[in-house]
């Protein structure tokens, strides 16, 4: 640490990358720092992993940057010499900022985050559990707001190098530009890759589509599994729809002997742009005010389940195919099955984690006319 030379400017280069501040020239100055010798390596690594360990500690629902940013230039004014000002001084410093968990429509939710090492590199890793939803703030400025169930991972030199998240499961981005580095997300089979822009990337792996939906700029599709032949390229209220390779469906044909038999037809992968797609309810998961337009109970049931962690069980499938529109705003469980039996000719127990979807004999005649097929 005595033999340890660093400019100001490598030094706000690093408070920057820390708080979520980075900018282009930020990017330079450190990396250079970085490729000066390897003990600036091990360095950067051990205060990285300090402030991943504490900066989640504190929460605030302001952001003190200008009192931060006047400290720092005091401190940095008074001594002329770079090395007076301790780096325990200047992550001190750089803690008077604090990183704002995202109070969404159930109050508070949850962030998990943890490392991990990956063939000898450091990865960052942020979990947000079944029944929470989370909100991410990048060295570089960008912020990502993770559905339930999901998992976004990305190298610790994330914003120095590269821009690269893999994601696995529902996020939304706000994407800060930084023309050298393009942001690239990257999920089982798509890669998207945006410069600065709004977005929402669903790749949840036990789903059979990846959906992306711009909503503000533009960004770029590639497979990783295909050939698309083109260069795809979406623009604002558009959503691709990429069907994942080696589906099955199980075609069923009735013989004259009444013997039943089965065929396999496998369905290659296809990218869909569907345009003019109305983005509200397709991104206001992450909001207070949730937005469900004409869904089908079977299709919203799997998006209760990751909200409210629980499992939905129905005793007929035709309920499935029944729909359900309206505005949802902090409701529990309990209230959002009120409103759809309200509207749907169904009843409903709630035991636990397990809700049991069943039918309404009374209502069903009234309703049997909206049964879409």
């Amino acid at each position: 640490m005595k033999n340890l030379t660093i400019s100001d400017e490598e030094k706000i280069a690093l408070v920057n990358y820390l708080t979520g501040h980075f900018t282009s020239t930020d990017s330079a100055a450190l990396k250079e720092w970085l490729e000066k010798n390897e003990n600036n390596k091990i360095l950067f690594d051990q205060f990285v992993s300090i402030w991943q360990t504490n900066s989640f500690k504190n929460i605030s629902s302001q952001i003190q940057l200008e009192e931060a940013w006047n400290e720092l230039n005091s401190r940095l004014k008074k001594n002329k010499n770079p090395l007076n000002i301790s780096w325990i001084e200047l992550i001190r410093i750089a803690a008077v900022f604090v990183i704002a968990l995202f109070i969404g429509a159930l109050g508070y939710y949850l962030l998990s985050k943890n490392s991990s090492s990956t063939s000898g590199n450091q990865y960052v890793e942020y979990i947000s559990p079944l029944g929470s939803r989370s909100f991410v703030q990048l060295s570089d400025g960008s912020k990502v707001w993770l559905n339930s169930g999901s998992t976004l991972k990305y190298h610790r030199s994330y914003g120095i190098n590269n821009r690269e998240l893999l994601l696995s499961g529902e996020a939304f981005f706000e994407v800060e530009k930084n023309k050298n580095l393009p942001f690239i997300v990257k999920t089982s089979e798509i890669n998207i890759t945006a410069l600065g822009t709004k977005f929402d990337v669903k790749a949840y792996s036990e789903e059979q589509t990846i959906e992306t939906t711009l909503i503000e700029g533009s960004v770029s599709l590639e497979s990783t599994t295909v050939n698309l032949n083109q260069n795809v390229v979406l623009k604002p209220n558009e959503k691709a729809v990429f069907t994942k390779k080696n589906q099955s469906i199980e075609l069923i044909s009735q013989q004259q002997n009444k013997n039943k038999q089965t065929a396999t037809a496998i369905t290659k992968p296809k990218l869909e742009i569907i345009e003019s797609i109305e983005p509200e309810p397709i991104i206001s998961w992450k909001d207070k005010r949730w937005i469900i337009s004409n869904e089908k109970l079977g299709d919203l049931a799997v998006k209760l389940e990751r909200r409210y962690d629980v499992n939905f069980i129905f005793d007929n499938d035709l309920l499935k195919d029944y729909s359900f529109g309206g505005t949802l705003e902090d409701e529990s469980l309990e209230q959002v099955m009120k409103a759809i039996q309200f509207s749907s000719p169904i009843k409903y127990i709630i035991d636990d984690k397990t809700v049991y979807v069943m039918a309404d004999g009374k209502k069903m005649e009234k309703f049997k006319n909206l049964l879409m097929k």
